[in-house]
């Protein structure tokens, strides 16, 4: 009886380990094999724009964004010699035949604002007052400080100007196995990997 439960051990230890690993493993897009890319960026060129991007995790403080939202790293530099319009309907995503267009900055600084705030009011019923410190409040204000300043800014781009920074969309873009972006009128597709 020993000697067959040794047996089984042998055989099913393996391949429970090697079934967890592969559950567990770290998913992450890429470029397409038609689009140039470096590092997992994809990179675009144009006659007056090099656009550099990838779907990245915020590496900010406030990590709860990753949970909430699919966000999107992008670097363009105007190489050209005439401002170029950076509009916010120029980066939408294109994910299992939905269109997603960038998350307004507005409604990404209201849910940090909202999140923090009931942080701090996460029992209605409970004896101990809620902690509002300096040290919070400065806290918050740091969070929101670091979500403003790291998300791509909409409006002029001077020439031999760049912008860089995180676009914010719809977190049911990470369900697709494949997804296009478009920007500024360049299609770049990613690929799950």
């Amino acid at each position: 009886m020993t000697r067959i439960r040794n047996k089984l051990i042998k055989i099913l230890l393996p391949t429970v380990v090697l079934l967890l690993l592969g559950a567990c493993s770290i998913h992450y897009y890429v470029p397409v094999d038609t689009v140039a890319s470096e590092d997992r960026f994809a990179v675009i060129r144009t006659d007056s724009l090099a656009i550099v991007l990838r779907h990245q995790s915020w590496t900010g403080s406030y990590s709860e964004l990753n949970n909430r939202f699919f966000p999107v790293f992008i670097r363009i530099m105007n190489t050209g010699n005439k401002r170029i319009k950076l509009n916010e309907d120029s980066f939408s995503i294109l994910a299992g035949g939905m269109q997603y267009d960038p998350i307004p900055l507005e409604f990404l600084l209201a849910n940090l604002r909202d999140s923090i705030l009931l942080k701090n009011y996460s029992d209605p019923f409970g004896t101990t007052t809620s902690d509002l410190s300096l040290t919070n409040i400065n806290k918050e204000q740091e969070f929101y400080y670091e979500v403003l300043n790291n998300t791509l800014s909409f409006g002029d781009l001077l020439p031999g100007g760049s912008k860089e920074g995180y676009l914010f969309y719809n977190r049911s873009v990470s369900a697709s196995s494949s997804w296009t972006i478009d920007v500024m009128g360049q299609s770049i597709g990613f690929i799950r990997k």
